[in-house]
């Protein structure tokens, strides 16, 4: 029979960070992280997956020692001098823990082997983005909408994982083409079959002008002259009215853009962030240390979420999702608001400056 791991006093000791003159470290506060982590330790055990591997007990009782100690600072001296002699506090530490392993250490999900220590903020993204993603990715459909809505979740999991992993500037990468999805999206959504139609002949089309699909000469005499009788804005040049003129009755007046499309469908305020990841997509002309407002990792995180936002609903209405099937994100989601709050000023501030 195996023999039961436990840390000990003297290991929690070299761990803490209370403050041992205004909060001693005594024997009782000692006994209470070595009790509830071991016990949590011993539930998790129980429930990891082999085949994904799984942390020794030092590993996570260390994690959620830090976790108490990045805390610690943000709660009220009263607090800080009784927190334990409250179970409930370290119960939840230890749970919530716990059960963020398990689940990314599960073999079905999306996130399975990425960074099982992520920022708090990034796990919960990482488990609303898998919920959204188990609810819907595995329903078959020719519906354009619905297909969208897939593509656009695939899209987040490609820029959270990268998140995840810190290559944050691939990651915005990724942002950029998810918010132009998106605006694309929207601009089906509140458009006619037509629209709809159209923007399926532009994707025919595409495939077939950079050679995926065979074509005929006179297929490709006929798509140019098409593309070209399309009206558009004065000065469009013909790849802009290839790429946009799908949209063209949502567009209406005006030279056909990525901006305009955006603003169109009230995604507007988006558009700056959009152009500063252009630089990344194609000139790097900036690096993750040129952000001094406001921290680049806080940055793209608010930029996600905002973006999970503007789809959230749609994906509920499209799939006929039930609240009841949804309760479990919702959770995850009312954390992810208070972590959030922390940075919110920064992103605004940041928002203005490029806005400007």
């Amino acid at each position: 029979m195996a023999q039961e791991q436990t840390v000990s006093h003297n290991f929690v000791k070299k761990h803490l960070k209370d403050n041992p003159t205004l909060y001693p470290i005594h024997q009782e506060k000692l006994g209470y992280f070595c009790r509830h982590i071991n016990s949590g330790y011993k539930t998790y055990d129980q429930n990891k997956n082999e085949g994904a591997g799984h942390k020794k007990i030092e590993d996570f009782a260390k994690e959620i020692i830090a976790i108490h100690n990045k805390k610690f600072n943000s709660y009220t001296h009263d607090f800080k001098l009784n927190y334990y002699k409250q179970p409930q506090y370290l119960t939840k530490i230890v749970g919530d823990y716990s059960a963020s392993l398990v689940s990314k250490n599960d073999p079905t999900h999306i996130f399975t082997f990425v960074n099982p220590v992520d920022d708090a903020r990034i796990d919960r993204i990482k488990e609303i983005i898998n919920g959204y993603y188990v609810l819907i990715n595995n329903t078959k459909t020719d519906d354009l909408k619905k297909a969208y809505l897939q593509r656009l979740i695939l899209q987040m999991v490609s820029g959270i994982h990268l998140l995840s992993v810190h290559l944050y500037s691939d990651s915005f990468i990724i942002w950029r083409s998810l918010i132009e999805s998106i605006s694309y999206y929207k601009i089906i959504s509140i458009s006619d079959q037509k629209t709809a139609n159209l923007f399926m002949t532009r994707r025919d089309d595409t495939a077939k002008i950079i050679g995926l699909v065979p074509a005929s000469k006179a297929e490709m005499v006929s798509i140019s002259s098409q593309i070209e009788n399309r009206k558009m804005g004065k000065s469009a040049s013909w790849w802009e009215k290839q790429r946009f003129s799908w949209a063209k009755k949502i567009i209406a007046k005006g030279d056909p853009s990525a901006k305009l499309l955006m603003e169109r469908v009230n995604l507007g305020k988006y558009y700056p962030h959009y152009q500063v990841a252009s630089l990344f997509t194609h000139e790097y002309m900036l690096s993750e240390n040129d952000f001094k407002e406001i921290a680049f990792m806080d940055y793209l995180i608010n930029l996600y979420w905002r973006a999970l936002e503007e789809i959230k609903e749609e994906i509920k209405t499209q799939f006929e999702l039930s609240d009841q099937s949804l309760s479990t994100i919702k959770k995850h989601e009312e954390t992810i608001r208070k972590l959030l709050k922390a940075s919110r000023e920064d992103f605004h501030r940041f928002s203005e400056i490029i806005s400007d």
